[in-house]
């Protein structure tokens, strides 16, 4: 019982991790805005967009190329792409949960010797 409960510690936490790991994202990542850059569909997200907005922004012609980040969603619709959402928090909770169980057992054998 006591190995089960620590086992399903581990697995929380390290789900827990990778959720807010990869959720926070793309209020890190920005994209180079060219001329032909389609500013109605802007995609953020490492190293897969994971949120999709619509942006309404027209810049003035010379103020190409320029760095555009996450936008406030109120203003700006916010879609989440859910199957590249899904599929890194399953890879980063693998991750995690296998680097959590590996230094785990090191720890287990370094104990025992």
């Amino acid at each position: 019982m006591l190995i089960r409960m620590h086992e399903y510690r581990l697995w929380l936490l390290s789900y827990l991790i990778a959720l807010i790991g990869v959720s926070i994202t793309p209020l890190f990542d920005s994209v180079t805005v060219t001329s032909g850059y389609d500013l109605s569909k802007h995609r953020l997200g490492l190293p897969l967009p994971i949120i999709e907005q619509h942006t309404s922004l027209e810049p003035l012609p010379d103020a190409f190329p320029f760095e555009l980040g996450f936008v406030s969603p109120q203003e700006h619709p916010t879609e989440l792409l859910r199957g590249n959402y899904l599929l890194l928090v399953f890879l980063a909770w693998f991750i995690v949960y296998f680097s959590f169980f590996a230094i785990k057992w090191i720890i287990g054998k370094i104990q025992f010797k």
